[in-house]
């Protein structure tokens, strides 16, 4: 049936050629068939489409001519559509026509491709030559199909039309090739020859292509079943529709589909192929369909296909097509029950409505969204694949990583947060040489033990937040020490333990936890999926950036012991904080009662450092100053060195000149408060001008790795003692410790060239926190740990006290510090070793001192 040649001007022609829908209604008609054309954005939205059938009455114009100018003339995408003439007799015509015409090429969509529809035409025409063996059968049936795959043509719009365009590249290859291997892989592997082979035909399922095909030749199957070989090709028909139309593949063909295909039946009326096939529609979409039949679910897999029909006939129907988009509700409404797939509206041309020619020709054409949705897809994709590696860059993760939650975070060049694997994150190139394979070592312990009590149903898990990536030689090597002392205690302890690595970033200038806020909160988030995760330990610094991060913890109800904090108002922060090492104030005292008693001290100057977020120092040098004025020395200087050119004070160098007293004076002394890392600094300058009168030096316990480092050496002249919570050189053989025995049975060192406290006090911290586990399942074995871990730690007291390495460790009722925590005085030598000077609180294995070194009667004591 020839069409209308559209034009620029759009879908209407002129009056003449739309005489077929110059009826009233005709306006809500063209609304009803735009509506059903466009494919709504959201596959859940799809809707199963009817069989539009438009009555006239006898001698009337035929619309659908007209109606073929919608899609035909779409603006943007156009629409595949077949129009036909239903009255032909042959139904395998009629269907290879409508086939032919939805394979026409179109603007703006691939082609639609059948290739279920052509596979049952092969079965349809497949012969055998007369005579065949038996065992030759499945070759022939191969060699007729490579035939029928290279020679077979399809008549479209465009003109002929290759078959082979329905078969993919690999099928082509191996049928021309290899025909009866093709023919079984194309069987095993295609799907649209699986879906052909699992047909039924005579009500007897064939389970396989060539069993099909095979038994279509030999039993006539196509002669005996006409019916059902008719009803399986538009079942092909429309199940290649629905493939092609899918939504969510990879290519995205079926996203770009934004309308649906029409079929244009005219003359269908009476028992003819047009009839048949509106019938047989029906029958398909009423079949059940992956379990489901549509008076079920009306919606299980609609296909796309909008059906159109024209009739002549007397009766005329309940709907009006003015009344178009009403009817199409109450069909829609009724299609489960009624299983009617066909939707009657009353049309009647012969008397044109009046204004209708007007209104027709203002009616825009037919519109269809752009699909925007694979573009987005692939811009989606495009932008993953260029951002990815940039947010995992961020997350300190693999570029490649798929992950969307992470425990790390960049800040700067440093990976802040939780780690299971310090050794991927922890172990910057700035490490030195020297202490990279200790500090590998350390991390592999760890996580070997951590394998090992995983292992256990009861494990816990601890988090050690510490500096992980600090910038000095010094910094790493105490870390280590601190490492080495929680894996001593994970050991050998009999509380299954998991150790955790969290980072909170040195930052610039070496201040310290620079990120401890962040680190707090990834704890706190890790906390929140894994139970396991009980408490925190690790701090061994006091500044603003740690305060706030046990202020984090302590919120989220996680006990944090510190390792080595000192400031003052740490231990009152939040109830969930506790530490190993006495406060400053303790510390402070002790300095003062062995400045007067072993010194002579009488006048002293007091260092400290500028910077405004070091609490310790500040608080350490505040304290020092109440505790020298209180045993009655003059605090004749009070002064503070800067690290940054905004903090407030002089350089180190410039202020160790303005400590040397001129002339000099009998009992002066000074008191540095502030860090080890500027101490050599203050040093050099005090010598430059006290020129041989340097006068003793009393540094706090932030100097250990300044005498360690054998930094000494460079200061023969200055008596430097300093304060510490631990060190090995207080007892003749520290291997009678147990902690040390363990230690150097491991780490093959000496109590000479051991000399750090550190590791001993990171040891008490895990001590603690194994005891306060004891204390909750001592009761009961499966009691929740996080819960009652406060509690178990509180019941540390003065009065059951443990043994740590560090000292005894019982914790006061109001403080939640060791009460009268051990504190010695050293004095540096040159060559990195210390020599005891004074001891304030008891140390264990008290017999093995070294001599000199019992507990000084006249040190201060905490209040009760």
């Amino acid at each position: 049936m020839a069409l209308s040649k559209i034009t620029s001007q759009g879908w209407f022609q002129g009056s003449e050629q739309t005489r077929g829908l110059q009826f009233g209604g005709a306006i809500e008609l063209l609304r009803l068939l735009d509506r059903l054309s466009s494919r709504p954005r959201w596959p859940s939205r799809d809707v199963p489409l009817p069989i539009v059938s438009l009555r006239r009455p006898p001698g009337a114009p035929k619309p659908l001519e007209a109606l073929a100018n919608r899609p035909a003339g779409a603006r943007g995408r156009q629409v595949p559509f077949a129009l036909v003439d239903g009255a032909v007799q042959s139904r395998r015509k009629l269907l290879e026509d409508v086939v032919g015409q939805l394979a026409s090429e179109v603007r703006g969509v691939a082609r639609l491709r059948f290739p279920r529809f052509a596979l049952v035409m092969w079965l349809l025409d497949l012969t055998l030559p007369a005579g065949v063996e038996a065992d030759e059968e499945e070759r022939e049936i191969a060699r007729e199909f490579r035939a029928h795959v290279h020679r077979r043509m399809r008549v479209t719009r465009d003109g002929m039309q290759d078959l082979v365009q329905d078969f993919p590249w690999w099928i082509r290859l191996l049928i021309g090739v290899m025909p009866r291997i093709g023919l079984a892989l194309t069987a095993l592997l295609w799907r649209p020859a699986k879906w052909v082979g699992e047909q039924p035909l005579g009500g007897r399922p064939y389970q396989g292509l060539y069993r099909l095909a095979r038994a279509v030749v030999k039993d006539r199957l196509a002669e005996k079943h006409e019916n059902d070989v008719d009803d399986m090709l538009v079942r092909a028909l429309l199940e290649d529709l629905r493939r092609s139309h899918r939504r969510w593949t990879v290519r995205g063909t079926g996203r770009r589909r934004t309308g649906c295909p029409w079929l244009l039946l005219d003359n269908h009326n009476g028992d003819c192929a047009g009839q048949w096939l509106v019938d047989s529609i029906g029958r398909a979409r009423n079949a059940e369909q992956s379990g489901q039949t549509y008076r079920t679910n009306p919606l299980s897999r609609p296909d796309p296909l909008l059906v159109i029909v024209a009739t002549e006939s007397a009766d005329v129907p309940a709907t009006h097509a003015a009344d178009a988009l009403a009817g199409h509700h109450d069909w829609l409404r009724r299609l489960s029950r009624s299983e009617n797939w066909v939707l009657e509206l009353d049309t009647d041309a012969t008397e044109p409505a009046r204004g209708i020619i007007g209104a027709l020709s203002e009616y825009p054409s037919l519109h269809l969204r752009r699909a925007l949705a694979a573009p987005l897809v692939l811009l989606v994709l495009a932008g993953s694949l260029v951002a990815v590696p940039f947010l995992n860059h961020a997350r300190c993760d693999e570029w490649w990583s798929p992950s969307l939650r992470s425990p790390l975070q960049r800040v700067g060049e440093e990976c802040i947060g939780v780690s299971a694997d310090p050794l991927r994150y922890f172990v910057p190139d700035s490490v030195p040489a020297d202490i990279r394979p200790a500090l590998e070592d350390v991390y592999r312990r760890i996580m070997a033990e951590n394998r090992r009590a995983a292992l256990r149903p009861d494990a816990i898990t601890i988090v050690f937040l510490s500096v992980l990536t600090p910038s000095t030689a010094n910094s790493f090597h105490a870390l280590v020490e601190e490492l080495r002392g929680a894996w001593v205690a994970q050991k050998n302890s009999d509380v299954p333990i998991k150790v955790l690595l969290a980072n909170g970033g040195e930052g610039p200038g070496g201040r310290g936890l620079a990120s401890g806020d962040v680190a707090a909160d990834k704890i706190i988030e890790l906390a929140a999926r894994d139970r396991s995760v009980v408490a925190v330990t690790g701090l061994s610094i006091s500044t603003d950036t740690a305060k706030s991060a046990v202020k984090r913890l302590g919120s989220n109800a996680l006990p944090i012991i510190g390792t080595l904090t000192s400031a003052d108002d740490m231990a009152s922060i939040n109830e969930y904080y506790y530490q190993i090492g006495p406060n400053n104030l303790r510390e402070s005292k002790v300095a003062a009662y062995y400045a007067q008693s072993r010194l002579n001290v009488t006048d002293v100057a007091i260092f400290f450092s500028g910077d405004p977020g070091d609490r310790y120092s500040q608080n350490l040098a505040e304290d020092a100053r109440l505790s020298f004025t209180e045993r009655g020395i003059t605090v004749s200087q009070y002064k503070s060195y800067r690290i940054a050119n905004d903090d407030e004070g002089l350089a180190p160098a410039s202020l160790g000149q303005g400590a040397c007293p001129a002339p000099a004076k009998p009992g002066y002394a000074v008191f540095y408060a502030g860090r080890a890392q500027y101490l050599a600094e203050f040093l050099r300058g005090m010598n430059s001008r006290c020129q041989g009168g340097t006068p003793p030096v009393i540094a706090s316990d932030s100097s250990t790795r300044f005498i360690l480092e054998g930094t000494m050496a460079q200061f023969p002249n200055v008596r430097l003692d300093y304060l510490s919570f631990a060190s090995p050189a207080a007892w003749t053989d520290c291997a009678k410790v147990p902690f040390y025995k363990n230690y150097l049975d491991v780490f093959g060192k000496t109590c000479e060239t051991l000399g750090d406290g550190r590791s001993a006090a990171a040891y008490d911290a895990m001590q603690v926190l194994a005891e306060g586990i004891r204390q909750v399942r001592r009761t009961d074995p499966g009691a929740r740990v996080r819960e009652g871990l406060l509690a178990g730690i509180g019941s540390i007291r003065p009065d059951n006290a443990i043994q740590g390495a560090t000292g005894t460790i019982g914790f006061g009722a109001s403080t939640r510090l060791p009460s009268n925590k051990a504190v010695l005085v050293l004095q540096g030598n040159t060559d990195t070793t210390s020599t005891p000077r004074l001891l304030c609180g008891e140390l264990p294995f008290r017999d093995d001192l070294v001599p000199g070194l019992e507990q000084d009667g006249g040190c201060p004591r905490d209040p009760q």
